[in-house]
């Protein structure tokens, strides 16, 4: 005789065809249908829901996902980015994502030592910077938006949905930001000599060649808990283990992620030893910060 087993939450559960559950932070029915997880409702019918079981852990050393050159084209100067991320430990440069050019940087986002959160250029001119410390050990969502075209413009950072501050400041190099001109990078700079690794967890990483609102912001921190976000329409959406397409097994080591914007940019390592792992998301951290 079948049994429907009782958990806290299904990133716990086994992701076997046909298993169903009682999921006790939710209050509802759930089977795995071979791919995704099926809420079963009042009236019977089933519908997938939006899940998030999978992030991307850096060692702090060497790991890192190259994107497509082109994928970043900050053309005019108006752009968004969001992102999730956990810190297993702070170091000088913890960087999230370096966006090239063939010599330097155009953009680089960053936790300091001191567990503030950056934005800077080539030149180390900190666009924008947090005040308030980041904990490791800890989920935050952060989002960089900059809504006026230009070098120079007005620069947005957002924690937890929250806006923190507004900073008008040029940036990037050149008269304009334009495409990058070299492969970018999540997870570390494109610097050999001083590649700034982030050591931890990133997830839900996204760009937008538009400036999002602040409601947008909020929609997307969603009290905490990633969703979807497609309508949205990002340039690129890098899941970290979610899409359909990404084989996520835990500590799996990661050579694609599947840019699940549609738009084909695809993050890779095709380095063994430069291969972040898959980390599943425990039932702990399902409710982000």
């Amino acid at each position: 005789m079948a049994t429907i087993d009782t958990i806290a939450d299904r990133s716990t559960g086994s992701a076997i065809a046909g298993k169903a559950y009682f999921e006790t932070s939710t209050n509802k029915f759930i089977v795995y249908n071979g791919s995704a997880w099926i809420e079963i409702d009042s009236d019977g019918t089933g519908a997938v829901s939006f899940e998030n079981r999978w992030g991307a852990s850096f060692d702090g050393t060497a790991d890192e996902l190259k994107v497509p050159q082109g994928t970043f084209n900050l053309g005019s100067g108006v752009f968004s980015f969001s992102l999730w991320f956990n810190a297993d430990s702070l170091n000088a440069y913890n960087t999230f994502f370096n966006i090239s050019s063939s010599n330097s940087l155009k953009l680089a986002t960053f936790v300091s030592s001191g567990g503030d959160i950056y934005c800077s250029n080539w030149n180390y001119n900190n666009i924008i910077a947090s005040s308030n410390t980041i904990n490791t050990g800890t989920w935050y969502h952060v989002a960089f938006v900059k809504s006026t075209a230009g070098n120079a413009g007005v620069f947005k950072l957002y924690l937890n949905g929250n806006p923190l501050t507004t900073n008008t400041n040029t940036m990037g190099q050149g008269s304009d930001f334009g495409s990058e001109d070299s492969t970018s990078t999540i997870g570390k700079t494109y610097n050999a000599s001083s590649p700034h690794p982030f050591d931890g967890k990133i997830d839900e990483f996204s760009f937008w060649n538009s400036a999002l609102s602040a409601s947008q912001i909020s929609d997307i921190y969603n009290s905490g808990v990633p969703n979807d976000i497609s309508s949205l329409s990002p340039v690129g959406w890098w899941r970290m283990g979610d899409d359909s397409n990404d084989s996520a097994t835990s500590g799996g080591s990661i050579a694609t992620i599947t840019d699940s914007s549609g738009n084909g940019n695809d993050a890779t390592q095709s380095t063994a030893s430069l291969q972040p792992t898959f980390s599943a998301i425990a039932s702990s951290e399902t409710i982000y910060s």
